[in-house]
């Protein structure tokens, strides 16, 4: 199956499957079926990176600490739903240049080659 990423800022549409918000602090306003804050950033990280105290390959290369490598049941858990239902990653951010949603969704690519992977 599939794992589609976007941001949650974006028109919902039945094609999205299974809405998966990753954001440690999701406005309420916001429309998703599962939340999974376990696979955001650290409001540390979050903190640093918003007050431009770290630059993006330092949050890529915590961020990788954090969650790719400290959470990396709650991947796998990803990666069995996707591999039964067509999923979407949410997240805030309008591109996915610099946001975590695309490094969570490569890291389920990596763990399951079968997995196709719509990065948006």
């Amino acid at each position: 199956m599939s794992i589609f990423t976007k941001s949650i800022q974006g028109k919902i549409n039945k094609s999205d499957g299974v809405r998966i918000c990753i954001m440690r602090r999701p406005d309420r306003s916001v429309s998703y079926d599962i939340w999974m804050p376990i696979l955001a950033p650290s409001g540390k990280l979050l903190t640093d990176f918003h007050k431009k105290k770290v630059i993006w390959p330092v949050f890529e290369e915590r961020f990788r600490k954090e969650v790719i490598k400290g959470q990396r049941k709650y991947l796998l858990l990803l990666v069995e739903m996707a591999l039964k239902r067509k999923i979407t990653i949410l997240c805030w951010e309008k591109t996915p240049k610099h946001c975590h949603r695309r490094l969570v969704a490569e890291e389920c690519k990596k763990m399951n080659k079968k997995l196709k992977v719509v990065i948006k």
